[in-house]
């Protein structure tokens, strides 16, 4: 025990959103987890060649307010907003939020968190979807408040993150377990 802490169950991810605790399960599986390293990776290098002053960070807690904490599987948030000690990202610091969709989150992923990075005002949404035979990359840039879908990506394509650097981004190695 640690100092009398309750124990974290890790097979389960919390978000606070207007004040109710939101409980699902966390992502385990090996082609969810390696999606995500390496969307992380092409967003790194792309950030990286360009000078962009950004960074990427995977699973971090993101705050909109006092009653809102979201957990997105990745972030691209202003550099000076990302350092070792970082424990929450202010949501006005990011730039793109990625969620890669889980056969338990799909309406989450799908409908319910794009609505509140929209209306939070972040500029980009990339959401993953992982399932045969739609395996691709959907683009989405804030339009007023809500998001327009601008791509859906399924090989190799250039993409511009919200007018702030461009992702050489490969599809088909995210799902290139090798």
């Amino acid at each position: 025990m640690d100092g009398g802490q309750p124990p974290v169950d890790r097979r389960v991810r919390y978000e606070l959103v207007d004040g109710a605790l939101m409980m699902s399960p966390a992502p385990g599986d090996v082609l969810h987890q390696y999606v995500s390293s390496e969307l992380t990776g092409q967003l790194k290098k792309a950030i990286r060649s360009e000078g962009a002053h950004y960074r990427v960070a995977a699973a971090v807690n993101v705050r909109r307010g006092t009653s809102r904490l979201h957990v997105p599987d990745i972030v691209v948030a202003a550099r000076d907003a990302v350092r070792r000690d970082t424990m929450v990202i202010p949501i006005g610091a990011t730039v793109l939020l990625v969620e890669i969709v889980s056969k338990s989150n799909q309406s989450q992923d799908r409908v319910y968190k794009p609505a509140l990075y929209a209306e939070a005002g972040v500029p980009a949404y990339w959401r993953v979807e992982l399932e045969k035979p739609k395996r691709c990359v959907v683009v989405h840039e804030l339009a007023g408040e809500t998001y327009k879908e601008v791509a859906s990506v399924t090989g190799r394509q250039a993409v511009d993150v919200a007018g702030r650097f461009t992702v050489e981004l490969d599809v088909e190695a995210l799902f290139d377990l090798g």
